[in-house]
């Protein structure tokens, strides 16, 4: 048989509010190596950083409930050419519980206002906008 850690693995925990955590600094390499260990073991980490307030932290999680609550066919308009990883993947029968979503140019105004218009051709302003 194996271990409860085998059966039941804790994700990793990784605390992002250091005080001296900046660019170069001992503790900026050892979080970096952390958080690339955790995503090469685990995929996914447990993020500790409480300069977020609530009503940011759960627009954004309203936000992506409503994004895949989506149908699937709508999901599907997220397409990239030449770039097979960018958006959207999901309903594939070796992981039939993953989706993710990628969004080109995600870091501009211009690309997520791109990515609500194929995602809602008749608009959804508070997907990307959250009032803090």
């Amino acid at each position: 048989m194996g271990s409860d850690q085998q059966q039941n693995p804790m994700l990793p925990v990784l605390d992002f509010t250091i005080e001296d955590l900046k660019p170069g600094s001992d503790s900026w390499l050892e979080t970096c190596r952390s958080v690339r260990q955790a995503l090469e073991e685990h995929g996914c980490f447990v993020a500790v950083y409480d300069k977020v307030c609530d009503e940011l932290r759960n627009g954004v999680f309203c936000s992506m409930k409503e994004l895949f609550d989506l149908s699937h066919e709508t999901k599907r308009r997220n397409t990239y050419e030449g770039a097979p990883l960018k958006g959207y993947i999901g309903q594939h029968p070796k992981i039939p519980l993953h989706q993710s979503m990628g969004i080109d140019q995600g870091t501009t105004l211009e690309g997520i206002q791109s990515f609500v218009h194929k995602m809602w051709p008749e608009g959804n302003d508070q997907f990307w906008y959250i009032p803090i």
